[in-house]
């Protein structure tokens, strides 16, 4: 299995070549197993963000703030898959504001990734807004 979204060039910059050969382990498993990981951190983005159709890019077309996003949160996890290996404190740094940053963009901040829209171009959300009866309070009531 190949990495889903990111490309091990991404990389440079975030971790050194021969770092990232040492840390993606024997056919890149723990590699792929740190994108996983870090696709799993974006769970709350599919409520209001087309998130698959982000995913299937490739090369250039891919949003550049979800692959800033997502190397940053997996080079946290890759570090993860190695034995009592010291995650360098600017790793932790980045994947910090990259997940505050995640949660941010569920709660409404502005972000470079395509909205989902109905069949009329208008913005809808996968959140499901229901609830029980309201209940009463009153001792007597059945």
């Amino acid at each position: 299995m190949a990495l889903q979204f990111l490309e091990e060039n991404d990389f440079k910059g975030t971790i050194s070549t021969s770092v990232l050969d040492t840390l993606k382990g024997t056919n890149s498993e723990n590699l792929e197993q740190a994108e996983q990981l870090a696709l799993s951190e974006l769970s709350c983005l599919y409520a209001t963000y087309d998130v698959d159709a982000e995913l299937a890019k490739t090369g250039t077309s891919r949003n550049k703030e979800l692959v800033r996003i997502l190397v940053s949160i997996t080079a946290y996890y890759l570090y993860n898959t190695v034995v009592d290996d010291e995650i360098p404190e600017r790793i932790k740094e980045n994947f910090e504001k990259e997940y505050k940053h995640v949660i941010a963009v569920c709660k409404g901040l502005a972000s470079s990734l395509d909205k989902l829209t109905g069949d009329d171009g208008s913005a809808v959300t996968r959140f499901r807004f229901d609830a029980d009866d309201q209940r009463s309070h009153d001792p007597y009531y059945m």
